[in-house]
């Protein structure tokens, strides 16, 4: 499993340096010991460690202000590669990616309803195809990394070890989108603490060099109950089927082709665009109920950035606004004042990238 536990001093160290590779690179051993404080001692052992696995290259020397020029290291994208994959309710995502965390190939394929060993087999075929389309070797997959919705699923992880031959690792879908959010989104990949609400999923994810989670028992032991999962009569589509078969009047529908089944949380955020008034309510209670929790969060977590994703997010300002009003009623004024609301960027990738992003994170960790 990933390691979300509170890390080292040797493996935050790790995590610090692998940042500023991935973010400043190429860049000297003098520069990376300034940066982080690290002594350059150990710095180069840090960076010694990592030529000997080939994690990274030198690449030629910086200007010199008087004596020997410093050498430059980067990453090494060229021999290196990670793939995240996402194994949600409906579909597989894949992700294929280099140790910079930029994106080679990208698939998606529904799941058959079946037994569990069809789910094995999708999650393979999916990442055999996307292994294939990129025409990367499979020599050059350090790891993979999986994000599931629960536990269960985590059988899949031995199974992808036994059929590549490969590293792998599987955590939270909410943990997974949270770091992908941290390490490609500008506005929250420089901040210390960032609290991530997953759509509908009601995870709430504080990162601070870790990820904090508590599961639901342990929620209930705490009297933390909005860190649990939320009921899906909160999801926009089932509010949205129980409003449409009364008979009333709304885009959504048509949206769905006239079909109640085809109603979706992407369905109703279209007519809410539109100004249906149906649809506006329904985006809009949702935002309220979102706000409602992170309001919550915010209190206890103090966050300095709230990253909201898994699609909700698309809702734009009706479901912004509506949490930035709820933060702004319930919050404490010292944290709701400087606490930044940003939508994620990653949409629907965010926890195959995140897995990706997380996979990488262990490579250098066990370095």
């Amino acid at each position: 499993m990933f390691k979300l536990t509170p890390l080292s001093d040797k493996e935050t160290r790790n995590i610090e340096i692998l940042e500023l590779l991935r973010k400043k690179g190429p860049i000297s051993r003098t520069e990376i010991s300034k940066i982080t404080g690290i002594n350059i001692v150990s710095v180069s052992n840090y960076i010694n460690n990592y030529l000997d696995k080939k994690l990274v290259l030198e690449k030629g020397f910086d200007a010199s202000t008087g004596g020997r020029k410093p050498e430059l290291v980067e990453l090494n994208v060229k021999e290196n590669n990670i793939i995240g994959i996402d194994i949600a309710k409906e579909e597989i995502r894949a992700s294929l990616t280099d140790l910079g965390m930029n994106v080679i190939e990208k698939m998606i394929a529904p799941i058959s309803k079946g037994p569990r060993s069809d789910l094995e087999t999708n999650a393979i075929n999916l990442l055999d195809e996307v292994i294939k389309k990129s025409k990367i070797a499979l020599g050059n997959i350090r790891a993979i990394g999986i994000s599931i919705t629960d536990d269960d699923f985590a059988f899949i992880e031995e199974r992808v070890k036994r059929h590549f031959g490969i590293e792998a690792f599987f955590g939270n879908r909410a943990s997974c989108a949270a770091f992908g959010e941290k390490c490609l989104n500008p506005a929250a990949n420089n901040v210390e603490k960032i609290l991530y609400m997953y759509s509908s999923l009601g995870q709430g994810v504080v990162i601070k060099g870790n990820s904090y989670e508590i599961d639901k028992d342990e929620g209930e032991a705490k009297g933390l109950k909005y860190l649990r999962p939320w009921p899906s009569a909160f999801g926009m589509a089932e509010v949205a089927k129980q409003e449409a078969s009364k008979g009333i009047g709304t885009d959504i529908v048509k949206k769905a082709n006239g079909k109640l089944d085809n109603i979706t949380d992407k369905t109703v955020i279209e007519a809410a665009k539109l100004d249906d008034e149906v649809a506006s309510n329904i985006v809009r209670n949702v935002g309220i109920t979102l706000g409602l929790r992170i309001a919550y969060l915010v209190n206890l977590f103090s966050p300095e950035v709230v990253v909201i994703g898994g699609g909700v997010e698309k809702g734009g300002e009706l479901i912004l606004g509506a949490v930035k009003k709820m933060i702004e009623r319930l919050a404490l004024s010292e944290y709701a004042n400087r606490t930044k609301i940003i939508p994620g960027v990653l949409g629907e990738d965010a926890a195959s990238l995140g897995a990706a992003s997380l996979a990488i994170r262990e490579i250098f960790l066990r370095a």
